[in-house]
């Protein structure tokens, strides 16, 4: 077993949830200290401001703190997130060069990760012991692999000019992880993007071991909102009439927004994930908080879906006769790849035996916020793409028994080395 499949299986042990990260950030500082590099931590990452709803409260940041401590991190590294997580670590050459940015997500999920016979984690003694978070993503092979690439820069320091840039980014999972850092200033600089995730598609299939897309183009945007209908109590026998049921107000809206028709100009996706309601069965419900997210393939399609969602919930607020609030989380913009830098992944992966089968492009389906740093280096002239490591699975992403084939960490930091020697090497 590498030393970079011992990282994924410590990170997988101890999963923190977004803006909660302390530990894994502290131990990222320190194994990147131990190599040698210099890291901004904490408020040096995250623009403080830009994270809003999502910033953890002063208790929570001080348990977190004190969980990290206790599960191995040193207090020093702890001290200096100030609680507030997310890494950066800059290989400067010291030679005139581009600048090209990596980003890995290192958040979990919040669900528990189970505890059976046959299931490898459990098996093996690196299943997560944080209640309610669970690497169900692969961001504990995503946060690996950017430590083996720290480490392999460092044995080669000589055969390359520029900066390379190392964004260990909290909150993939959530909001405003990305934003945060760009916010920041530190991809203002940057020509050259990379991120990578495991278990993307390829001509719309999973794509396994030994496969690697290079790109990908059909990033959705993301926006989330918390709906609150505001009704009226009542006792459901007597005097019912003076009730406003927001239950049934939130169900019919849910409904509805389910039933948005697709747009032509690309993939429209719209989802009520959460909805809680009332105060007892008999009490005609007088709120009702509804969590809903939409997507777009593209510009267009994004405000296509926003309206629709917001003529529904209108709609159904007005047939129960009640008013409705809502939090607005912003949005994670869609994004693409460019052909130029898949091109360099396509000349690297050609390099690393493990992958037997490349695709030039591939499907995500779906959000990532690498996206909105992706874009920012594109609106400043520079390029960058999104590759799909390919790994067998025990389950698909977001499921509480996914695991993965862990050969692929070592060929993926291959991979970037590759890129890096066309990017960066000396001649």
């Amino acid at each position: 077993m590498s030393k970079y499949v011992e990282y994924r299986r410590e990170f997988h042990k101890y999963p923190e949830q977004g803006f909660r990260e302390i530990r894994t950030s502290a131990r990222i500082a320190e194994i990147l200290t131990g190599m040698g590099y210099q890291c901004l931590m904490g408020p040096d990452v995250v623009k403080i401001e830009t994270i809003g709803t999502e910033t953890a409260t002063e208790e929570e940041m001080k348990a977190a703190m004190e969980r990290a401590v206790s599960q191995g991190a040193k207090p020093e590294f702890v001290e200096r997130t100030k609680g507030y997580p997310g890494v950066i670590a800059e290989f400067d050459t010291g030679k005139d060069g581009p600048v090209t940015a990596f980003r890995f997500d290192i958040d979990c999920l919040p669900y528990d990760e189970p505890r059976k016979e046959g299931y490898r984690p459990f098996e093996e003694g690196y299943i997560s012991c944080n209640a309610g978070s669970v690497h169900a993503c692969g961001h504990d092979s995503h946060t690996a692999m950017g430590l083996g690439i720290a480490d392999q820069l460092m044995a080669r320091k000589a055969q390359f000019e520029g900066k390379i840039r190392l964004i260990f980014q909290p909150a993939e999972e959530t909001f405003n992880g990305a934003q945060s850092i760009i916010d920041k200033g530190h991809l203002d600089d940057v020509e050259y993007f990379i991120a990578m995730h495991v278990a993307l598609s390829a001509e719309n299939r999973p794509l396994p071991s030994n496969t690697i897309a290079c790109g990908c183009k059909d990033f959705l945007s993301d926006r989330q909102l918390d709906v609150t209908f505001h009704g009226r109590a009542a006792h459901p026998c007597g005097a019912a009439q003076e009730g406003k049921n927001a239950l049934l107000a939130a169900c019919t809206a849910a409904l509805n927004l389910h039933a948005i028709a697709p747009h032509e100009e690309g993939l429209c996706r719209v989802n009520v994930g959460e909805l809680y309601a009332g105060v007892a069965p008999n009490t005609i419900a007088p709120n009702a908080l509804m969590k809903v997210e939409y997507r777009g393939q593209t510009p267009a399609v994004a405000a296509y879906a926003g309206k629709r969602v917001f003529d529904i919930l209108d709609g159904a607020a007005k047939a129960y006769d009640m008013t409705y609030t809502y939090l607005d989380y912003g949005e994670v913009p869609a994004g693409k790849s460019d052909d130029a830098m898949m091109a360099v992944i396509e000349r690297a992966a050609k390099k690393v035996p493990w992958f037997e089968k490349i695709y030039f492009e591939g499907n995500v389906g779906g959000t990532d916020d690498a996206a909105a740093m992706l874009t920012k280096v594109q609106q400043n002239g520079g390029m960058g793409t999104y590759i799909g490591i390919g790994s067998d699975t025990t389950q698909p992403v977001h499921n509480a028994e996914f695991d993965i084939d862990e050969d692929c960490i070592d060929a993926a930091i291959d991979l970037c080395m590759f890129a890096l020697e066309e990017l960066h090497g000396i001649g």
